[in-house]
Parts: C-alpha cells; sequence; structure tokens
C-alpha cells in the first residue's frame, strides 16, 4: 500500500509551483479525486508558498504517517514562504 506522501506526489505531480496550500488542495482535488487522506494532509499544511513538489512531501513527512501535524515545513526552509497575518 502507497504512503500518503506517494499519493499526494502522484496527485500534485502536473501542479505547477511556487504553488499555496489552497492551489494544492484544488490541484490535488482536480486531479482525479485524491483520497481523503491525501486531501487532509494537505489541509494541515501551514499557510504559505511551497516551492516544489519536494518541499510540500517533506511538509507532509513521517510525522502525518503517523496522524500527528507536528514538523510541518516552516519559515525557516528556503523553499517554504509562510504567509503570517
Amino acid at each position: 500500500m502507497s504512503s500518503v506522501t506517494d499519493r499526494a506526489r502522484e496527485a500534485l505531480s502536473d501542479t505547477e509551483f511556487p504553488a499555496d496550500r489552497n492551489t494544492l488542495l484544488v490541484r490535488a482535488t482536480e486531479h482525479g479525486g485524491a483520497a481523503d487522506d491525501v486531501l487532509h494532509a494537505l489541509t494541515v499544511l501551514p499557510e504559505g508558498t511551497y516551492g516544489s513538489l519536494d518541499a510540500v512531501v517533506a511538509g507532509l513527512g513521517a510525522d502525518h504517517e503517523r496522524g500527528d501535524d507536528e514538523g510541518a515545513p516552516t519559515s525557516g526552509r528556503p523553499d517554504v514562504v509562510r504567509d503570517d497575518d
């Protein structure tokens, strides 16, 4: 069985970057309707602009595989820009 990160990578394979979280959710939905676990994982990503698919996958990471939202990318990563209000 493939992991959430593998399924997210597949669902977002045609996404143009940079892309924000809302764009990622739309693209995953348009890509044949990503599984609920992928959509949830994308929903809990921090607001921000992701510079690459690898940045998104890193944000999902092993912590999301355990159902834990810790470990998401932060503004300290060069490929993620946080949208702080």
